[in-house]
C-alpha cells in the first residue's frame, strides 16, 4: 500500500516536471486591427476656406412714360419692360369720363421715355409706334403764328395740332368767362390741356 502511493506521487512529480520543462504552447492571439470608418469630411469643418458664389437677382427693365389727356393723374410713371398702354393708363388713375377709348391702342407695348396720350372724345386720336407719334389731321393746319387765342374762334382753334375740337371750345368758354389770356402759358388753365399739348400747338399760335 505504501509501495503504491509513492508510486503515484513520483508519477505525479514526474508529470509536472515534464510540465514546467515543456509548457503547453499558448492559444496565439491574433491581433485585429478594426478600421474605424468615419464618414467623408464635411466641407466646413475642414478649414479650407470657401467661397460662395453669388448669384445676383437680375431686376425686371423699367420704363418711365409720361401719360397725358384724359386720364385721372397725367404725369410720369415707371412700368416694367413688356407692360402695355393699359397699364400706364391704370397708374394714372384710369380714363377720364370724357375720354375717347378707341383713340389710344390700350393692347401696344410701351416704351420708355414715350408719352402715352389719351384724346377727349371728339379729338383726333393719336398713336404711337416705335416712340413715333401719328396724328391723323382733319383738314389742314393753319400757318404757324397765324392763330390769335383771344380772338380766334372755337373752328379755327380746332385745327391746331395739339388742341382739337374739344379744347377749343373749352379755350373760348374760359375766354368768355374770365377775360383774354395774358400769355400761351395760360392755357394750361383749360381742361384737357397739357404741356405737351401746348408744346404741339405754340409755334401756330401768335404770342401774346
Amino acid at each position: 500500500m505504501i509501495a503504491r502511493i509513492a508510486l503515484v506521487a513520483t508519477a505525479t512529480l514526474i508529470l509536472a516536471a515534464f510540465a514546467l520543462r515543456h509548457p503547453a504552447p499558448r492559444a496565439a492571439v491574433q491581433s485585429v486591427s478594426v478600421a474605424t470608418l468615419s464618414p467623408d469630411p464635411d466641407p466646413a469643418d475642414s478649414g479650407a476656406p470657401h467661397h460662395r458664389r453669388f448669384h445676383p437677382v437680375a431686376q425686371a427693365a423699367e420704363l418711365v412714360v409720361y401719360v397725358a389727356g384724359a386720364v385721372v393723374r397725367p404725369g410720369l410713371y415707371h412700368l416694367h419692360l413688356g407692360d402695355r398702354y393699359a397699364q400706364a393708363v391704370a397708374s394714372a388713375g384710369g380714363l377720364r369720363a370724357s375720354a375717347d377709348a378707341a383713340g389710344v391702342n390700350l393692347a401696344q407695348r410701351a416704351a420708355d421715355g414715350e408719352e402715352i396720350y389719351v384724346p377727349v372724345a371728339g379729338e383726333a386720336p393719336h398713336t404711337r409706334a416705335r416712340g413715333t407719334r401719328t396724328r391723323r389731321h382733319r383738314g389742314t393746319p393753319p400757318p404757324d403764328g397765324s392763330v390769335d387765342v383771344n380772338t380766334a374762334g372755337a373752328a379755327e382753334l380746332a385745327a391746331v395740332p395739339g388742341i382739337g375740337r374739344a379744347v377749343s371750345s373749352r379755350i373760348v368758354e374760359l375766354r368768355k368767362r374770365e377775360g383774354s389770356f395774358a400769355s400761351l402759358d395760360e392755357l394750361l388753365d383749360v381742361a384737357g390741356m397739357t404741356q405737351s399739348r401746348l408744346e404741339r400747338a405754340r409755334s401756330y399760335l401768335r404770342e401774346l
